[in-house]
């Protein structure tokens, strides 16, 4: 190996050494904030059957966090964003920068990834997302939280 090459990487590494932590602090890319030109999309998940479920979003590189758990003859309600022009769908912190979002599903509190149902997201460009309003239960109904095989969701 040369010393060019010892050379170039290390000024390679001084680069992003000292540029770290301008990006941990949040000076890299600056997310849309706002709602102008989004179109809100209602989130509602009432639990019909006897076991509490958690729904959750999973939010673009990999993060992922609980919308909210509710338990039996209880919905939980909450709301996302639409983009027509480019179809994705988003949430929105409290600073208002849209989030994209890759996934929502409802599963048994505890075990919500395991025993998911996910909602489907249509997506598409030039179309806002439809409002996602369900009804869940468990499968078998009546088990235990530690038996439920699988989450069972129908939209009304």
């Amino acid at each position: 190996m040369t010393v060019s090459f010892f050379r170039s990487a290390l000024t390679f590494c001084a680069t992003l050494a000292l540029a770290a932590p301008a990006l941990a602090q949040g000076h890299g890319l600056t997310p849309e904030r706002g709602t102008e030109g989004l179109v809100a999309v209602p989130f509602a998940v009432q639990n019909i059957g006897v076991v509490p479920l958690t729904c959750g979003v999973k939010l673009a590189h990999w993060y992922s966090f609980d919308i909210g758990t509710v338990a039996f003859g209880a919905t939980l309600s909450s709301g996302f964003w639409s983009d027509p022009e480019t179809g994705a769908v988003l949430l929105l912190n409290p600073v208002e920068d849209q989030m994209p979002v890759e996934r929502i599903w409802c599963g048994v509190a505890g075990r919500s990834w395991d025993t998911r149902f996910e909602m489907p997201l249509k997506r598409a460009v030039g179309a806002q997302e439809v409002p996602m309003e369900y009804s869940c239960t468990t499968s078998p109904e009546d088990a235990l939280p530690e038996a439920v095989e699988k989450t069972v969701c129908t939209a009304f």
